[in-house]
């Protein structure tokens, strides 16, 4: 019987993730009244914009979390199914945006918004986890993979109930990151969970690695500075429209 492989964490990188789900979350948080407030073709480039913002932020959470996750075998990533795993991030904050911009937001608008941003969560980690390709065979714990979902569905239905709450509303700063930082450790919790889900035992056979490449710690670092780049710019244009829509809306 094959004993499992012994993994560690890189609590450096741990932490990290949890800042850029930080991050994620206040762009969320700011955002929503961004796309609410917009109209016609605005609204319309400030939900994809966000979606983007909010996507890539939560994806690149996950993949600091993965390189995180240290195994004394060589891991790599199959190219598609990470672009894959990314559009569905991307997904799941659209559906997120999209939900709470409606001029009219019930109650099950929330529970089928945050049933379907949970989706997207979840669908992006696992299928994070089918990129890894390694000389081992994984195994799944059900208990935890269930366990890592009612998660997805908890932190979701937070995450829609409070950008729903500031969309419309000018709350203090302070309230705004104390509720991006709830948030920004409830979503690598769920990330963390799954990690917990799964085992892996040595396998003989050398692992396909057709258009799978090695994501270095430099590679870590592009992502992660893509990341808050991409994030910079939405607060950025926030800032720099903020004025003009004043403007706009006094005449």
């Amino acid at each position: 019987m094959n004993t499992s492989i012994a993994s560690t964490y890189d609590y450096r990188l741990v932490a990290l993730s949890v800042l850029i789900a930080i991050c994620a979350s206040y762009a969320a948080l700011d955002l929503a009244g961004r796309v609410t407030a917009a109209r016609n073709n605005a609204r319309l480039a400030w939900l994809f914009g966000g979606a983007i913002a909010m996507g890539t932020g939560i994806w690149s959470m996950h993949y600091t979390g993965m390189l995180a996750y240290k195994l004394p075998v060589p891991v790599y990533y199959h190219i598609p199914t990470v672009i894959l795993s990314l559009v569905a991030a991307i997904a799941a904050s659209f559906i997120a945006l999209f939900i709470v911009s409606r001029p009219h937001v019930g109650f099950l608008h929330v529970i089928a918004g945050s049933s379907l941003m949970a989706t997207g969560i979840a669908g992006m980690h696992y299928t994070g986890m089918a990129a890894m390709r390694l000389p081992a065979m994984h195994h799944w714990d059900m208990t935890f993979v269930a366990l890592s979902v009612v998660i997805a569905v908890v932190v979701s239905l937070a995450a829609l109930g409070l950008t729903f709450l500031f969309r419309e509303d000018k709350p203090e700063k302070s309230a705004k990151i104390i509720c991006s930082v709830i948030m920004g450790f409830a979503i690598p919790a769920m990330h963390y969970t799954g990690m917990a889900a799964v085992s892996y035992t040595p396998m003989a056979e050398a692992p396909d690695l057709t258009n799978a490449l090695d994501i270095s710690a430099l590679g870590n670092a592009a992502i992660v500075v893509v990341t808050f780049v991409i994030l910079g710019s939405v607060f950025l244009l926030q800032r720099w429209f903020a004025p003009q829509n004043a403007i706009q809306s006094e005449a």
